[in-house]
């Protein structure tokens, strides 16, 4: 070992090594989930989002099938459809001269006339049919005609619903066959829209004139129902498949959707030390199947309708059909979306980004001194969504209940997460930490080069960004380097 000579002045330790020491290090990153983990959540993330898909459409398929109020909502905006009108009235109108019906009913009445009048049937019958076809869309556009047709539709899936689930008064399962009460029926709706007088006067005049009736419609072909007013509508066999599928899409939209959330809860709990990137993956795969389910929608719906109305004509008014049958179809996709990005925005409001790191800390303060206005804030958020109701589930309370609960571990989640990370955060920290964003900003002119008891304070406030998440791992070499070498 040399010795120094005692007039040299002793080498200075090295600046980096004296200045870095006081300085904390960073909090180490988590380590990664094993393999098999990783394994296990891709699995899971995926399971989950085919899984979700016919969720989705079972969830659909239950709700506007078996569902009285959605089926009858639907098919009151069917027929209150402009072309949808437009169409069912050509249709009927057609069908109706197809019949020969009112083509006899103009020759009986000119029989009795000069043959050059009776000559007048054709053009009669020309004018009638085009005078129908102006008529007819503006009957079914009526209000009568409206409240009828959606009380018709709702007596309708009373009725089906009731034979699904055994029957009732409306309809019976004896002897191995299901029979309509027809009766019950007519008297449900004639007392929906008030006509019940109308109803019975009619219906005693039809026994009174039950013969004459019968042998009128045999002539032409028709058979009436018997005068118990009982009809043989399916049998045994045949209502056990349909209450077979029944049941099923019951269970489907019950199971798969619990199926779903229980995979994206198993890979988010799998997911230890990632858990804020897990959760954000759940909401691109929300995301996801929504917009699958929005594109599946709006393109299959188009082949779907086209392959089925050969007559282009008619194809408008099926394309409407459809989007208006597919309504609660769109607001499941579109709530989807909604859902996932607010699970992205809260991911990333726990992830370590600058904007998000900073964000935490301007809310620390108040999150620590005044959290009840954070919960009273987002509480007061969620009312005006449940009064504004853009999607289903945010009209029913069970949802609502669950939105309540999202929230407040939400919002727990984040005063902890805070609390952690900013134990002494006060009102301003942020504002006075943004000059440290401009990473890399040259001194001013004429600026006094600084001490080393001035680097070392430099250096430590550096550190002190660096372990509040302002300045990346990155930002802070950098600015290190540059302090140290005096740039």
């Amino acid at each position: 070992m040399t010795e120094q000579p005692e007039n040299t002045p002793p080498e200075p330790a090295p600046i980096e090594s004296a200045q870095a020491e006081p300085a904390p290090a960073a909090p180490a990153a988590p380590a990664p989930a094993p393999h098999r983990h990783r394994f296990l959540i891709g699995t899971a993330f995926t399971l989950a989002t085919i899984i979700g898909v016919f969720a989705v459409l079972a969830v659909w398929v239950n709700r506007q099938v078996l569902n009285t109020d959605n089926w009858t909502n639907t098919s009151s905006k069917l027929l209150a459809d402009q072309k949808i009108q437009t169409a069912v009235a050509a249709y009927g109108v057609n069908q109706l001269f197809k019949s020969g019906v009112p083509q006899a009913e103009i020759k009986s009445a000119l029989s009795g006339l000069p043959k050059p009048l009776q000559a007048l049937d054709g053009p009669l019958t020309s004018g009638l049919q085009q005078l129908a076809g102006q008529v007819a869309p503006k009957l079914l556009a009526s209000s009568q005609v409206q409240t009828a047709w959606r009380e018709a539709n709702r007596a309708a899936s009373t009725t089906l619903l009731k034979i699904i689930n055994g029957g009732g008064k409306l309809a019976s399962t004896n002897g191995g066959v299901v029979t309509l009460n027809l009766h019950a029926i007519v008297d449900q709706l004639a007392s929906s829209l008030g006509v019940q007088a109308q109803v019975a006067a009619a219906r005693s005049k039809l026994k009174a004139n039950a013969g004459t009736v019968s042998s009128a419609a045999s002539k032409v072909g028709i058979t009436l129902p018997p005068s118990n007013g009982q009809l043989v509508i399916m049998r045994s066999n045949q209502l056990k498949t349909v209450q077979d599928v029944a049941g099923d899409i019951k269970g489907l939209a019950l199971v798969l959707p619990i199926l779903c959330f229980a995979l994206f809860i198993l890979a988010v709990w799998l997911s230890v030390g990632h858990r804020q990137q897990a959760l954000r993956t759940t909401g691109w795969c929300f995301v996801g199947i929504g917009l699958l389910v929005l594109i599946a929608r709006r393109f299959l719906g188009n082949d779907i309708v086209d392959a089925l109305i050969k007559n282009p004509v008619n194809r408008p008014a099926g394309h409407d059909a459809w989007t208006i049958a597919t309504t609660l179809l769109y607001d499941i996709g579109a709530a989807l979306v909604a859902y996932g990005l607010i699970f992205v925005i809260a991911a990333w409001l726990a992830g370590r980004t600058r904007p998000a790191t900073a964000l935490r800390r301007a809310l620390a303060p108040t999150l620590r001194n005044r959290p009840a206005l954070y919960y009273i804030g987002v509480y007061i958020a969620l009312l005006l969504v449940i009064l504004w109701g853009p999607t289903p589930a945010t009209r029913q309370l069970p949802y609502i209940i669950g939105f309540i609960v999202l929230l407040a571990i939400g919002v727990t989640a984040l005063r902890r997460k805070t609390a952690l990370e900013f134990p002494n955060a006060q009102p301003g920290d942020s504002m006075r930490a943004t000059g440290a964003w401009n990473v890399g900003r040259p001194a001013p002119t004429g600026a006094p080069e600084a001490t080393n008891g001035g680097r070392l304070a430099e250096l430590e406030r550096l550190a002190q960004l660096h372990d509040r998440g302002a300045l990346t791992d990155a930002e802070f070499a950098t600015e290190k380097a540059a302090l140290l070498t005096g740039s």
